[in-house]
């Protein structure tokens, strides 16, 4: 049977075979080709007939020895001149191990003076018979014709020798060119960086990712003018690319950094040549007011996904507003997930939205992603659609495709499981591969592979360490081989321990025969990390007169709460007393605040009275306006007082209350409400005494000299302080009215003069009535007067001599333009 080789993957096949049945190799129609002076390739003859399965040119048999020694025949300028004569001596040329290499093909190499053909050993055809041409005498001879007789070549070991170091360099040349061309750096013009989001705030993270860069190359960052990008702990920031020359790792815009554009610097130095990308981002003008969130999109549309397929899309989170956002998030379904589920920024940020089709019927869905902001009750809320389409089910499916940690620099978070189940009819074989953005070894699996029996389950564990990470955020993939080859998120924040503080950090009481007021104490976590605390009271007596309220509370990071300290000091001897209350927190750790009391000899009440006197004065007929005094008991002792009258104070001046009871310290206002009724004109006087009630009181009572003066007699009061007048030369007359009221309860006999010759009155005398009015034309004439601002008065008095009634005056201005 003829049979014949796939040039492309060596598979033995029948010698009419048109397409290689493992690689499908497409073998061309032969043709006929004359080769003059270019490049032949020899082709794969055919299997030995009775070696089937072996390569020609692998056993004597199949094909003979050939050397890699081969002739340069350099033909005379002039053949004409050397029929018939000898050629000289034959150059031969010994093929290197690089020469092996770069000869695959046959190649001829040709020019005016030489013609030299290089054949590898696996390529020469099988020698054919040698037919000596008809010599004819017009011809020239063939170049072969000048060639010396071959050389025996001496037979034994320096054959199969030579072959097996060629096959040897071969192989190694071969295995060198392959492992350079797998790993060779991509140009300079692949290299792609990007900063997502681009536009935020100082001390906002972002996700700094790169593509087609040298694969596991070390990348550094700088920022700038060639300033270096630190991590949380101070040291250089670096990065890892992956199998596919890919990385991404997150980044936190510095404090220091200012308002405006900054360019952020990749380098790769690989092994073949030094890379250098920017991007560039932006940092904005923090903006007033409250914080508020905003979402870049209220809906998201996956598409139509096939079953056991993780579709990944980020939404972007802006602050409208100023300060911090802080901010949480919940989903409705459980094919959708979101990473980070939380999150705290300034300007910019963004979560990865997650859909996972896994083992869902073909149909539509569509959940939604709660987003809510701390300190706020309004929710924004983010629809999420997505169809799965008629397909053959994932062999393996996985969920969750998200997980979110956060920990501590001393304490590691809880693990976390995913589940992989195989929904196929056939077992499968899973394996993992565990990345992170930063290429430190914080995240791990177990196991990290197994078996899967057809329709089973498995649950692995995820686990993070953050013992030796700096405080930040970290991202990081898992990635899982085997069905669908879905990825698992990870989101990792890392804060600072809780840290509790205590103000103020001591407290002091005293007592003077009753138990003093309760005082406060401030707990505050001043740390980056939610703590649980506890506290104990503990007296240097021995006595049960310590008292704190609540006893045990839960802090998160940057939150403060109040706690209540009391004191009984019933049954206590006057003299000094120390306390302490301890608080406990974060598995052992402690806070100390130490409580001093003072109890000193049984309390008395003591009255202070404030003012001492009180003057009233009012007309005859109207009732004057109220006034106040405060009582205070600057004892410490409760005060029981009362109030007592003399001289019939309390019909014409009544208080607000007579009697209370007042604690030490705290105080009463009284209010004192004269009415004077048909009493006319003179002096109305009482005392107000204030005194403890209690039986056998030692308080010293405490008074008040209260006066009324009532006058009978008019009041003058005017509708008007001010009046103004504005004049030109064509305005130079104007008048306003002016209206005179008798307040008093006498009658007013008035006169009204002004002060200077412009200004008049229609009527500047009269007589009015307790309570009556009067109403004056006051005139103002500028036609005499030049240009400028001229002020006078106009006085309205009581004519009658020796009154005492108040004159009132009205300030006039005219401006003459």
């Amino acid at each position: 049977m003829d049979t014949k080789r796939c040039t492309n993957c060596h598979k033995l096949l029948r010698a009419e075979t048109e397409v290689c049945s493992r690689c499908g190799y497409t073998f061309a129609e032969k043709k006929q080709i004359t080769p003059v002076r270019t490049m032949v390739k020899g082709s794969i003859p055919p299997a030995s007939l009775h070696r089937a399965g072996h390569y020609s040119g692998l056993h004597p048999e199949d094909q003979p020895y050939q050397s890699t020694v081969i002739a340069v025949q350099r033909p005379p300028a002039n053949t004409t001149h050397l029929r018939g004569s000898l050629p000289k001596d034959p150059v031969e040329k010994r093929l290197s191990a690089v020469d092996s290499v770069s000869a695959v093909d046959t190649v001829l190499e040709t020019d005016r003076h030489k013609e030299v053909t290089l054949v590898t050993p696996v390529d020469l055809p099988p020698p054919r018979p040698r037919i000596a041409p008809t010599p004819n005498p017009n011809t020239p001879l063939p170049p072969s014709e000048y060639l010396l007789p071959p050389r025996r070549m001496r037979r034994g070991r320096f054959v199969p020798t030579v072959l097996t170091i060629s096959c040897l360099l071969l192989l190694v040349a071969s295995s060198l060119l392959a492992f350079i061309y797998l790993n060779r750096k991509p140009l300079a013009t692949t290299q792609v960086l990007s900063a997502i989001p681009s536009q935020l705030r100082v001390n906002d993270p972002f996700i700094l990712s790169g593509k087609g860069f040298g694969v596991d190359d070390l990348i550094s960052f700088t920022y700038d003018d060639n300033h270096q990008l630190l991590d949380g702990s101070g040291k250089l920031l670096q990065a890892h690319a992956d199998d596919i020359g890919a990385f991404s790792i997150q980044i936190t815009v510095p404090g220091t950094w200012i308002v405006g554009q900054h360019e952020i610097f990749a380098t790769d130095i690989g092994k073949e040549q030094i890379v250098s990308v920017r991007t560039i981002i932006t940092v904005d003008q923090p903006l007033p007011g409250p914080p508020r969130l905003l979402l870049g999109a209220s809906s998201l549309d996956f598409g139509a996904n096939v079953p056991g397929s993780v579709v990944k899309k980020s939404i972007p989170l802006t602050n409208e507003g100023g300060q911090q956002v802080s901010w949480q998030a919940s989903s409705d379904q459980p094919w959708l997930t979101l990473s980070p589920i939380h999150g705290v920024f300034n300007g910019s940020s963004f979560a990865q939205v997650a859909v996972n089709s896994g083992s869902l019927p073909p149909q539509s869905y569509i959940g939604h992603i709660t987003f809510t902001q701390s300190g706020s009750t309004i929710a924004l809320k983010l629809a999420v659609t997505m169809s799965v389409k008629q397909a053959p089910p994932a062999s393996m499916t996985i969920a969750p495709v998200a997980l979110t940690y956060s920990g501590i620099t001393t304490q590691n978070p809880t693990s976390q499981v995913v589940t992989l189940q195989n929904t196929n009819d056939q077992p499968l074989d899973w394996s993992s591969a565990v990345s992170t953005g930063d290429g430190s070894n914080w995240l791990s699996i177990s196991p990290a592979s197994d078996h899967l029996a057809a329709h089973s389950s498995e649950t692995i564990t995820v686990d993070v360490q953050t013992l030796q990470l700096a405080i930040g955020s970290y991202q990081g993939t898992i990635n899982f081989k085997g069905g669908t080859n879905p990825a698992v998120t990870v989101a990792l924040s890392v804060a600072a321990p809780g840290y509790l503080v205590t103000s103020p950090p001591a407290l002091s009481f005293t007592s003077i025969g009753q138990n003093p007021a309760a005082q406060t104490i401030t707990l505050q976590n001043s740390g980056g990390w939610a703590l649980d605390w506890s506290a104990t009271t503990a007296t240097a007596d021995k006595g049960n007169w310590l008292y704190l309220s609540p006893s045990s509370g839960h802090l998160e990071a940057g939150q403060s709460g109040n706690v209540a300290v009391t004191i009984n000091v019933s049954g206590l001897k006057p003299q000094s007393y120390q306390g302490t209350l301890t608080f406990t927190y974060d598995g052992g750790l402690t806070k100390l605040v130490p409580i001093a009391l003072t109890v000193s000899v049984p309390p008395t009440a003591a009255i202070s009275l404030s003012p001492g006197t009180m003057n009233f004065s009012t007309l005859a007929g109207t009732n004057p306006g109220p006034q106040t005094f405060t009582i205070v008991n600057t004892g410490n002792a409760t005060l029981n007082w009362m109030i007592a009258e003399d001289q019939n104070g309390a019909t014409f001046a009544p208080l607000s209350a007579t009697s209370g009871s007042l604690a030490p310290t705290k105080s009463i206002v009284i209010t004192v409400s004269p009415t004077i009724g048909q009493s006319g004109a003179g002096v109305l006087a009482t005392n107000i005494t204030v005194f403890d009630r209690d039986t056998g009181s030692k308080v010293l009572a405490q008074k008040i000299v209260v006066t009324i003066t009532i006058t009978d007699q008019p009041m003058i009061s005017l509708s008007m302080s001010t009046m103004s007048f504005s004049h030109d030369s064509t305005i130079t007359e104007s008048s306003q009215l002016l209206v005179i009221t008798n307040t008093g309860s006498q009658t007013l006999n008035w006169v009204a003069q002004p002060s200077a010759s412009w200004l008049s009155a229609d009527v500047t005398s009269g007589t009015l009535a307790p309570g009556a009015s009067a109403t004056v034309d006051v005139h103002c004439n500028s036609s005499t007067l030049a240009t400028g601002s001229f002020p006078a008065t106009f006085v309205v008095s009581d004519s009658d001599s020796g009154t005492t009634v108040a004159s009132q005056t009205v300030a006039v201005n005219l401006t003459v333009s």
